[in-house]
């Protein structure tokens, strides 16, 4: 018979988590991983009122995303310090930079370089790690974005992962409830 009472009051409880409105499962933190898009914006950096600079996109997991103007010949690892940095979802092992003049990246010899069609793959954990960066100089017009890293598991999976461990939780506190409260 507790048995029964146990069930009623977990299919009580899964209705009333279906039917919980979006509003409150924002205020219970269910719908946490769904953010608003970061706004880009423009930034000036400059040593002296009368350097020249250039202008380079910079996109992705980064916290200041944005068009930079910067002095010319800027480092890349430059231009992410200036951007604060990546998210802690940003991957620096696979920033992407497109070149509007790729021949001034080609000749460099890097293990932390790959390039396609004028495209380069920047290892920049490596360049922090072994050094190198001083090579890697940005240009007018030049392009790059900061992916975010792939997780493990998807949200939808560890959403279906915590569905099912929660009511497997509340059934097992029922039986357990139920063996133990019973008459002896």
């Amino acid at each position: 018979m507790n048995i029964q009472k146990s069930l009623r009051l977990f299919v009580a409880f899964i209705f009333g988590l279906a039917c919980t409105p979006a509003v409150h499962a924002q205020e219970l933190g269910l719908l946490s991983d769904i953010k608003p898009p970061a706004q880009a914006s423009e930034y000036i950096f400059r040593s002296s009122p009368k350097e020249s600079l250039i202008s380079v996109q910079l996109l992705g997991a980064v916290y200041k995303p944005g068009i930079y103007y910067v002095p010319a010949n800027t480092e890349l690892l430059k231009l992410l310090t200036l951007a604060g940095g990546t998210t802690n979802g940003g991957d620096l092992s696979e920033v992407l930079v497109r070149k509007t003049e790729p021949k001034s990246w080609s000749d460099l010899n890097m293990k932390a370089l790959s390039e396609y069609q004028g495209a380069y793959e920047v290892d920049a954990e490596k360049i922090i790690k072994y050094g190198g960066g001083k090579n890697l100089k940005l240009g007018q017009d030049d392009f790059v974005y900061v992916p975010p890293r792939t997780p493990w598991i998807s949200s939808e999976a560890s959403r279906g992962i915590t569905i099912v461990s929660i009511v497997l939780g509340i059934v097992l506190t029922a039986v357990l409830i139920d063996k133990n409260t019973g008459d002896k």
